[in-house]
């Protein structure tokens, strides 16, 4: 039978928030795979591991550098899946996903290259870090026909933005929490906003104001209500 390879998301952070799926996918496959970048204390595998015992799993780390170059980031992707396909020939593997396999995951780029390869892939859903903040808060992100921006950041597109509809939630910040404050502030926006930093883990810290705000960590959620 042919093996498959599964996007398991586990959620923002908080291991209550695996789903069952999620779980009884991790179960199931001998192997698991952790997204890691340098620097990074790979949190996936840390969520997943307070929900799931991994003791007789085969774990493997599976590096992605912090760049843009798309020929250096394709050359990685294509070196990932050859190192799951070996694994895919005997066992299932599970990549694990902080947050929703698919919000800025990069598990689709690994995931056609195994297809091409002859493998199955299947996607596990999972709780995405903006509803696990507006549940933190206890604020809904929408209400009646009100409309849901998610937007990676760029300073130039959140400039031109002109947060007329909504609700906006701005993430992939990284070290540029200090910049977008800025810009919000320019907008008017400071009042109508407010940020989560590492939600759901022991260092989760919210903040209502931006003026609190200064060097935020990657895992940093801002949400604009406009």
């Amino acid at each position: 039978m042919t093996k498959k390879l599964y996007g398991v998301s586990v959620g923002s952070g908080d291991p209550e928030l695996i789903t069952l799926k999620a779980m009884k996918i991790i179960d199931r496959c001998h192997v698991i795979a952790v997204p890691r970048t340098k620097g990074e204390n790979n949190l996936a595998l840390s969520v997943a591991e307070k929900a799931v015992d991994l003791s007789d799993k085969k774990i493997i780390y599976i590096d992605f550098p912090m760049v843009r170059d798309k020929k250096i980031l394709a050359e990685n992707y294509e070196r990932i899946s050859k190192i799951i396909c070996c694994e895919l020939k005997e066992n299932d593997v599970a990549l694990l996903n902080i947050g929703d396999i698919s919000i800025y995951s990069t598990f689709s780029y690994i995931a056609e290259r195994v297809e091409t390869k002859g493998f199955e892939t299947e996607l596990c859903a999972g709780v995405t870090s903006f509803c696990a903040v507006s549940a933190l808060v206890g604020k809904p992100l929408v209400k009646e026909s009100e409309q849901l921006h998610i937007i990676p950041y760029n300073a130039e597109n959140i400039r031109n933005n002109r947060f007329s509809h909504g609700t906006y939630v701005i993430m992939k910040c990284g070290k540029n929490t200090n910049q977008l404050t800025e810009i919000l502030r320019e907008k008017g926006l400071a009042e109508r906003t407010y940020a989560v930093e590492n939600c759901g883990l022991s260092d989760e810290h919210i903040y209502n104001n931006i003026d609190e705000i200064s060097n935020c960590g990657y895992f940093t959620v801002f949400v604009v209500k406009s």
